[in-house]
């Protein structure tokens, strides 16, 4: 976890990446991811700040090393803007509230604040466009709120942003960036869910297992009908008529998974039947990435503990010949060691 702390000095400016060290006070501006305000540095003498900025097609993600001060500010944004720890370390008081390394803070409107941070601290400023309020979050219309994450769902989501944001510095091609973009904005989406869905937004009500039946029905055909490309929550929920929060309601109702989880296997079922089918020259990388996985280490890592094999060997046994023209029975088969849900019912092949 200390290593996380030195990540700024390793990043290097992209295509894709703004990175800035700024070791003057005179020198030092805003984010602008939350407006602006007024800091009072607590040790002027020894002043540094470094960040990085990247642009996501939903806001931007700004890493940041700050320093001691005292702010005052009319924390602003259009849309909704997270704090989300990143040091160990991590101590800052907005308006009397602790902000440690468990908790994040949400950001709606305007939120008159009164910041303390009696060290530096690493962070991630997450600016959206959208004030996200049809996802399951804490509901609120302006203000600011404090939601406390368990240890495995913040390490994911530190995880991912810390990913994202050395994928981008390592980036020599914006274009490539740009294609993969969605995809990873989507992973992070997720991970969010994962620690701000609050679980009495997304119960079911009684009497609507029909109604979210049908919604399921009309996602899995949405999906049916468009193969060729990654699968995003916000882009399914508008064409199915409803709320990203109803979706996920409707996918734990009946499948008993959340919606991430549910498109995440439809992915992975998507992958393995383009790598099974082995055409010459094709990739794993290229057919993960054109189902949306682009971080391919937990690619492996999903894949592997979903069919037993790595996509690798998947790839190899559909280079084989086969005998008599036709796969092995086992292509498709559930590998014994996993539980039964691992893999639902529409994963399987359909035998006339």
């Amino acid at each position: 976890m200390q290593r996380r702390s030195m990540w700024l000095s390793k990043l290097a400016t992209s295509p894709v990446l703004d990175v800035e060290h700024i070791t003057s006070f005179d020198a030092f501006r805003s984010s602008k991811i939350l407006g602006s305000g007024t800091s009072v540095p607590l040790n002027p003498r020894d002043f540094s700040i470094a960040r990085a900025s990247l642009a996501i097609p939903a806001g931007r993600i700004v890493l940041q090393r700050s320093f001691a001060r005292h702010l005052e500010a009319d924390m602003e944004t259009p849309g909704a803007a997270l704090v989300i720890p990143i040091s160990p370390g991590m101590q800052a008081d907005i308006n009397a509230r602790t902000l440690d390394n468990s908790t994040l803070a949400l950001f709606r409107s305007n939120a008159p604040s009164r910041v303390v941070e009696p060290h530096a601290n690493s962070y991630v400023l997450l600016g959206l466009h959208s004030a996200m309020r049809t996802r399951g979050w804490m509901d609120f219309e302006r203000g600011v709120g404090f939601i406390r994450a368990a240890a495995p769902q913040m390490e994911r989501l530190q995880r991912i942003l810390l990913s994202m944001i050395r994928y981008a510095s390592d980036c020599s091609d914006a274009k490539e960036f740009a294609s993969l973009a969605k995809s990873m904005q989507e992973t992070l989406l997720a991970a969010l869910d994962g620690v701000l869905v609050q679980e009495e937004s997304v119960r079911p009500r009684p009497r609507s297992f029909d109604q979210h039946c049908r919604l399921i029905a009309r996602l899995d055909e949405l999906i049916r009908e468009n193969t060729a490309a990654p699968l995003y929550s916000d882009e399914l929920a508008r064409a199915v008529g409803t709320s990203v929060r109803t979706l996920q309601t409707a996918t734990q109702a009946v499948h008993g998974m959340s919606l991430h989880q549910h498109l995440r296997l439809r992915r992975l079922w998507s992958t393995r039947c383009q790598l099974t089918i082995g055409l010459p020259g094709l990739t794993v990388q290229a057919v993960a990435r054109a189902n949306g996985f682009w971080h391919m280490g937990e690619f492996s890592r999903l894949y592997k503990a979903t069919y037993g094999e790595l996509p690798t060997e998947t790839t190899a046994r559909a280079a084989r010949p086969i005998a008599g023209g036709s796969l092995p029975e086992d292509v498709f088969a559930v590998p014994s060691g996993l539980a039964a849900p691992v893999v639902p019912a529409w994963a399987l092949p359909q035998h006339p």
